[in-house]
């Protein structure tokens, strides 16, 4: 029984795989995407990370696509970092007048990371903005937007999680997060 061939599309270009079965390394050799670029598997609500040494089972017609990954310690980001510690051992930490990549508007907006009681072993979840920012191109928010009310004004919350593995308990840090948000708000989604 011959074997069937899956067509998958990686960075919107198509390419036929005699296996379904594939890492995210062999997935950017694939489609020369260098190896410290993010790979996502497209999917509904947000979308997977495909580590280099991860394997996955791909079905015909999946979609992929891979971002630079984003830099660290752009200090030129945002004006201050103010952290104001809670009363229930949460600390908010709260990013002034940042940068957001061009395709939001406004594109400076106060960013809110919620660092729970036992951070840095535990990750932070989520991210909020402040005030609510659209797409540039089509005025519509972004997928996975609500609004909630955090510190006594209303902040647009990203529903996003980092992907299982992502978060390596005694060696991320703080920046280690902030380089996945800017990652998603470069998605431009």
């Amino acid at each position: 029984m011959p074997k069937t061939h899956i067509n998958v599309f990686i960075d919107r270009k198509k390419f036929e795989l005699a296996d379904p079965v594939q890492t995210g390394r062999s997935l950017k050799e694939l489609a020369g995407i260098p190896l410290n670029d993010v790979l996502f598997l497209d999917q509904p609500g947000d979308d997977l990370v495909v580590a280099n040494d991860s394997q996955i089972t791909l079905e015909n017609g999946a979609h992929l696509h891979s971002q630079p990954a984003a830099d660290y310690g752009d200090e030129q980001r945002y004006r201050e970092v103010v952290e104001l510690p809670q009363p229930d051992g949460w600390t908010y930490v709260v990013y002034r007048d940042f940068r957001l990549p061009g395709a939001y508007r406004p594109d400076r907006v106060d960013l809110l990371v919620k660092l729970p009681p036992t951070f840095p072993d535990a990750a932070p979840d989520m991210f909020w903005l402040s005030p609510h920012v659209a797409l540039a191109a089509s005025g519509a928010s972004p997928r996975g937007t609500t609004t909630e009310t955090v510190l006594g004004q209303p902040w647009q919350r990203f529903s996003w999680h980092l992907a299982p593995g992502a978060w390596r308990a005694g060696i991320s840090e703080l920046r280690d997060f902030l380089r996945c948000v800017i990652g998603r708000l470069e998605r431009r989604d």
